[in-house]
């Protein structure tokens, strides 16, 4: 062997390979304090999952964690102080680890789905939160209150974040805390239905998660379109210009039961994707059902409800909207209507059954 490394012997390589080593970094006193915290709290979070509040004691705690219990005072002014921090803190360790898992993913359905499996993977690694979360609300009302509100008040932060990209079309704001309580309360009653009452570890199966979006996605897409609180951006006019509320749309045909709209997609009626947002689909949806259900009564009717099925997302450059009223039933004015892509006879986009009622008459004033 030629070289520098012919001269060294074995001993003196393995010397040189040991100072070539970066010291182990110490570690400081808050450090060593911070350690020690989280073992006391991985110990009680291990003990009340596995006794439950009632059995878990500073005795039993301090020596599953092997300190003395005198230490444990240094961190918790009693044992219930430390029952009041246990489930606020893995209430932040599971909303850690599905911000971790949704970070770069797009808004809308896919990011929930991502979100139900990130909350399921956080219940197998973490299998004592369920019971730490379900005896709070008896043994520590404080850490239940501060959970709760801690978790609804960063979902609803994110769905206020999707809403602003145009996500949850017929929602305003206000209503997005009711739709994450409902959507909290769905995962909690199926952890509790297929984890804990059958002992299952491991990520959620497919069949549960497939079930899940089957039923989400319909109220998270369409929600507010089946009842009287959606309404278009701004009612149909008859004169060729912004018909349907939305900028680039034109009146193309209107009768006395039918209509046909245009719209020119613009770069605002897209999401990041180029897709048209469904938000401008519902308002012209919405706006070419009521130009064919007013025909020339005055005052136009009121929209009832609004029932729409996306058949396939368009990124195209023009959309055409078409209505016809069906047969009169009783006191309501039933439309069925279409999207097609760029002519009435493209590929449709989406299909909608729209109800309306005349409105409601204020009486008469008579001359006495």
């Amino acid at each position: 062997m030629t070289g520098p490394m012919a001269t060294r012997t074995p001993t003196q390589r393995k010397a040189k390979q040991t100072i070539a080593r970066p010291p182990k970094p110490r570690m400081t006193r808050a450090d060593k304090l911070a350690a020690t915290r989280s073992t006391l709290m991985a110990a009680a979070t291990e003990i009340v999952g596995a006794e439950g509040y009632g059995d878990a004691s500073v005795a039993k705690i301090t020596a599953r964690a092997r300190v003395a219990q005198g230490t444990f005072y240094n961190y918790f002014q009693s044992q219930q102080d430390l029952f009041d921090q246990l489930l606020p803190e893995l209430g932040t360790q599971l909303l850690d680890h599905i911000r971790a898992r949704i970070a770069g993913s797009p808004d809308g359905l896919k990011r929930e789905e991502i979100g139900f499996r990130a909350f399921f993977e956080f219940l197998a690694e973490t299998p004592e939160f369920y019971r730490v979360l379900n005896e709070a609300e008896t043994f520590s009302p404080k850490a239940f209150r501060d959970h709760m509100s801690n978790m609804i008040r960063g979902f609803v932060r994110a769905l206020q974040r999707s809403q602003e990209k145009g996500g949850l079309p017929g929602y305003s704001t206000d209503e997005l805390e009711v739709i994450v309580c409902v959507l909290l309360g769905a995962r909690n009653y199926l952890a509790y239905h297929f984890v804990t009452r059958t002992g299952h570890v491991g990520p959620v199966p497919d069949w549960i998660v497939r079930a899940y979006m089957k039923f989400v996605a319909g109220g998270l897409l369409y929600g507010g379109t089946s009842g009287p609180t959606y309404r278009p951006k701004r009612a149909p006019a008859s004169n060729g210009a912004d018909a349907a509320g939305v900028e680039g749309s034109r009146v193309v045909t209107t009768g006395a039961d039918s209509a046909v709209l245009e719209l020119r997609v613009q770069d605002g009626h897209r999401d990041p994707t180029g897709t048209v947002r469904r938000g401008v689909l519902l308002d012209l949806a919405a706006s070419v059902a009521e130009l064919a259900a007013s025909g020339e009564r005055v005052p136009p009717p009121v929209l009832l409800n609004l029932a729409v099925s996306v058949l396939a997302p368009t990124r195209a450059g023009r959309l055409v909207a078409s209505a016809q009223c069906e047969p009169r039933r009783a006191e309501a004015i039933h439309v069925a209507l279409t999207i097609h892509e760029d002519r009435r006879a493209g590929a449709a986009v989406m299909t909608a059954q729209a109800t309306f009622t005349e409105p409601v008459r204020s009486p008469r004033k008579t001359d006495r």
